[in-house]
């Protein structure tokens, strides 16, 4: 009976991880596409950085980065490669890293305790 249990949560546990990578992906493909109408809206006049977008779009470079830690030029280098722009933005690194640190204060990631720059990962990741 234990044998047969073990194994069922083996599949479960299995499931959760294949399920999760599948959300994670369109997570990204997401994040993509709302980079891309953000990078329109600001092309077009319309301020379009919102800190909900911004959060999300950050959350979703950080679960696409797979298992390793990112800094925020690895985020801001990720989001170009994604299509969008910064253009009219100041300090993108500077709002990209309060995003960081915002999330880790929240607990939703984790900001590593040494080094310079600090990178940031999802929970068990570090």
């Amino acid at each position: 009976m234990a044998e047969i249990l073990q194994q069922a949560l083996e599949q479960i546990q299995h499931d959760i991880a294949r399920k999760t990578h599948a959300r994670n992906q369109l997570d990204v493909e997401i994040a993509r596409l709302q980079a891309t109408a953000i990078g329109i809206q600001n092309a077009l006049g319309q301020q379009a950085q919102a800190e909900v977008a911004w959060t999300q779009l950050v959350r979703s470079v950080l679960n696409s980065a797979e298992g390793r830690s990112m800094s925020a030029a690895e985020v801001r280098d990720t989001l170009q490669s994604w299509g969008y722009s910064f253009a009219g933005i100041q300090s993108p690194l500077a709002y990209i890293n309060t995003v960081l640190q915002r999330l880790a204060e929240r607990g939703e990631i984790v900001r590593s305790k040494t080094g310079r720059p600090f990178r940031f990962a999802r929970f068990g990741l570090q």
